[in-house]
């Protein structure tokens, strides 16, 4: 068997791992996951990733020291976009010290890609695989890259079918509910978040004989990637203090409220697709409109799209069937799966493909005249070089990282400071600039 390391270091990446680990064992793929120690990711969610293989928490800096991380046949990194450009620079440059270390990177997108494609393509150039949801992500990857220099980056498609569901349960076996999942970040505003839990209250006081399930992203004491803000059990005590007795806050896993229930809503979640695989019957909440920054946009062929204010049947809706074309075209389909990144990891490890060269990566970013996030060119990664340049001595190619690091960021005082503590003549001073200015680590 191949062994796999996946890297992640957020509760929608850890999810996004458990997508694509789905099936590994019958792949031929032993996996380890190194989970970033953060504060505040669900406990719920670590404990799912041990049913999955080994799991570890490493620092990213711990993790680049491992002697033992030559035994892999493939390292999948699923971080924010400047840390997965800094791995993928600092394991290239450990290959001049640790010959051994020739697995296949690959990386991908936790989700459906709803905003800001291209910049998070410019993160992961330079992989070895990088993972699209479907031929939607393709084109328009194909499109981005095609007259460039980097039209040679490798992609797979892994699709969005997430979840191994044997026989899921016939909708009327199911509980008459309709679960609800809360996006942190979509809808942003106060005044449009409250309005769509007046939009749930309102469902649940027309229909009294079915259950309305709201799903927190997660609990008061959770952290998830972006910034919470205000609770929605908040929102929602404000909106509505004495709410309907059949309009409840649940946090058992997502998982078990699909399988339980008949329907599902959603502004915007890449949870619609667990949904489908669950066969729960999603539902776009179209009250907002079609908007790029809720995400709605991408979900605009589905045939799935409803306005919650209008409905007059709940029951009408179950086993409302998604537009096929459209799903297949966002990349959920049976032909697409994580197998195609594992059997490019296999053909790796049994030398069907040729190695890296150590002392190259697999795809040239320096390029003339073009500038992208993963060529060591964002001020963390120059930074984290200036760093390690500082660890040999070199205070020469120190002060250039971090003239270039200022010239980014003139504003950011740590890095003035740092600079001046490299340009120091003195080497008694030098040293105690070092010793009294911050370092700076991922």
């Amino acid at each position: 068997m191949s062994s796999v390391l996946l890297i992640a270091d957020s509760d929608s990446q850890l999810l996004y791992c458990e997508a694509l680990a789905r099936d590994h064992a019958a792949c031929g793929i032993r996996l380890t996951i190194n989970l970033i120690p953060r504060e505040g990711t669900p406990e719920a969610v670590k404990q799912r990733m041990h049913r999955l293989g080994t799991v570890q928490e490493r620092s990213m800096g711990v993790l680049l020291q491992d002697a033992d991380l030559g035994r892999y046949s493939g390292i999948g990194v699923f971080l924010t976009g400047s840390k997965i450009a800094a791995f993928r620079s600092a394991y290239i440059r450990s290959r001049q010290q640790h010959p051994d270390r020739d697995a296949l990177l690959f990386c991908g997108f936790n989700g459906v890609v709803l905003e800001r494609f291209e910049e998070a393509v410019t993160w992961r150039l330079g992989y070895d695989l990088i993972c699209l949801n479907g031929p939607r992500d393709q084109v328009r990857f194909e499109r981005m890259v095609g007259p460039t220099p980097y039209h040679g980056q490798a992609t797979v498609i892994t699709g969005l079918r997430r979840s191994l569901v044997t026989a899921p349960p016939a909708p009327s076996s199911r509980l008459r509910q309709l679960v609800f999942a809360e996006q942190v970040a979509m809808p942003a505003r106060l005044e449009e978040r409250e309005r769509l839990v007046a939009l749930l209250v309102g469902l649940a006081r027309r229909f009294p004989d079915w259950r309305i399930v709201m799903k927190p992203r997660v609990a008061r004491h959770e952290a998830t990637f972006h910034d919470i803000g205000e609770h929605i059990s908040d929102t929602l005590a404000r909106v509505t203090p004495a709410f309907p007795p059949n309009l409840v806050l649940s946090y058992s896993p997502l998982p078990q409220l699909l399988r339980e229930s008949r329907l599902f809503a959603t502004l915007s979640s890449t949870a619609f697709f667990d949904a489908l695989d669950h066969g729960c019957t999603p539902l776009l909440v179209g009250d907002f409109g079609l908007r790029s920054d809720l995400g709605t946009h991408f979900f605009g062929g589905s045939d799935l799209m409803v306005r919650l204010e209008d409905v007059q049947d709940l029951d009408a809706l179950v086993d409302r069937q998604g537009n096929p074309d459209w799903l297949r075209w966002v990349g959920y389909d049976p032909s697409f799966s994580p197998a195609s990144l594992f059997s490019a990891i296999q053909a790796r490890a049994v030398g069907a493909c040729a190695a890296p060269d150590p002392r190259e990566p697999a795809l040239g970013l320096q390029q003339r005249g073009y500038v992208v996030n993963s060529a060591d060119l964002s001020s963390n990664q120059l930074r984290l070089n200036a760093e390690e340049a500082i660890a040999t001595k070199d205070y020469l190619e120190a002060a250039r990282l971090l003239e270039m690091a200022a010239l980014q960021r003139p504003d950011h005082g740590n890095i003035q400071r740092r600079l001046a503590a490299v340009r120091a003549r003195n080497r008694l001073w030098r040293r105690i600039l070092l010793l009294v200015t911050p370092r700076f680590s991922l």
